[in-house]
């Protein structure tokens, strides 16, 4: 009696040996790189998830939530403060980096992806002003609705996320003739 209780102890120990090393080697590794690809995946206007701003719709402008939103937009691995400008519906993000430091097309790209998202999430935004050390980028509602020609809100869900503003940033002349309609200070 007391050598098969010993045998099942040694064998419930040598099976929680072997899913520990399972479970170390094997799925946390796992878990760990598709966490790194989602998040490299964040960084670009064309893979960006939705989902993942969707919490930080807001009716009003003023809210902290609508700064947090931009820590899960591309360029969020840039260094930034910001500045709400409630009197005037602005929100200033003040970059410590220069718009050289990114790639032009991933720049430009991000530039009208973000400022999209804003106006789409924050229905009483007019202005986003993107200042960078060498130069300041200034989005308007205005600007952006005509340029995507849709209710910004009503892009809001995954095709139409995908189809209305991803796929047209895929576009090098859609994306050359949308930075134009932003103001450069």
């Amino acid at each position: 009696m007391t050598s098969l209780r010993n045998k099942m102890i040694l064998a419930l120990v040598l099976i929680g040996v072997v899913l520990f090393m399972v479970i170390q080697i094997v799925i946390l590794p796992e878990n760990e790189a598709q966490s790194e690809q989602y998040q490299l995946a964040q960084q670009s206007p064309l893979t960006h998830d939705l989902e993942s701003i969707l919490p930080y719709k807001n009716k009003y402008m003023g809210a902290t939530s609508n700064l947090v939103m931009f820590n899960h937009l591309p360029l969020s691995h840039l260094k930034r403060t910001f500045q709400l400008r409630p009197e005037k519906f602005t929100i200033e993000i003040h970059y410590e980096d220069m718009t050289t430091d990114v790639e032009a097309k991933l720049f430009k790209q991000t530039m009208l992806y973000n400022s999209v998202a804003a106006f789409a999430l924050v229905d009483n935004l007019q202005t986003v002003e993107y200042r960078f050390s060498d130069a300041t980028i200034v989005a308007t509602r205005v600007a952006i609705q005509g340029l995507f020609g849709y209710d910004l809100a009503s892009l809001l869900t995954k095709e139409m996320w995908r189809t209305g503003v991803q796929d047209k940033l895929r576009d090098d002349t859609f994306v050359e003739e949308g930075i134009k309609v932003l103001t450069k200070k």
